[in-house]
C-alpha cells in the first residue's frame, strides 16, 4: 500500500471517524488517514460502538461503510450531517442506492483511492470547521 501523497496534503489536526466492519479495510482507511497527520476515532465495526464514541467526542469528518454485516448506516449519517459533520461514504455499492437525503455526500468506492481518501477528508474538515 502505498500512503505516499503530495506533501501539501496535511489532514493534521483532523478528526476522523472511521466505521468499517472489515478489519483490513479499516485498518487501512486508519494507516493512510494518520500517514497523513489525521486521528482516527476507532475504525469501529458498527452503528452502535459508533454511536458510544460521538458521546464523549464530535469528529471533523466520517468515513462510513454503507453495509455493516447487514446494518445499514445511513440514520448515523443522517446523525452526522444534524451535528455539522460531514460522511464520505465507501463502498461497494453504486451511489444510486443511497437514500435521496444523502446523495449528495461524497463516495469513494473499495478499494479505496489513497489520494481520493485524503481529497475528501481534507474537503470534509474543512466544511465542518467553517460551520463551527
Amino acid at each position: 500500500m502505498n500512503t505516499s501523497l503530495q506533501a501539501s496534503t496535511t489532514l493534521a489536526g483532523v478528526n476522523v471517524l472511521v466505521v468499517e466492519d472489515d478489519y483490513l479495510i479499516a485498518k487501512e482507511v486508519a494507516m493512510i488517514l494518520q500517514a497523513h497527520g489525521a486521528s482516527v476515532l476507532g475504525p469501529v465495526p458498527d452503528v452502535s460502538r459508533s454511536r458510544t464514541l460521538l458521546s464523549s467526542s464530535t469528529p471533523d469528518c466520517a468515513v462510513l461503510d454503507i453495509n455493516l454485516k447487514s446494518q445499514f448506516v445511513f440514520e448515523l449519517a443522517e446523525e452526522l450531517r444534524d451535528r455539522g459533520v460531514p460522511a464520505i461514504f465507501a463502498t461497494g455499492y453504486d451511489a444510486s442506492f443511497l437514500p435521496r437525503s444523502l446523495r449528495d455526500a461524497p463516495c469513494l468506492y473499495k478499494p479505496v483511492d489513497p489520494r481520493d481518501l485524503v481529497r475528501l477528508v481534507h474537503e470534509g474538515a474543512s466544511v465542518h470547521r467553517l460551520r463551527r
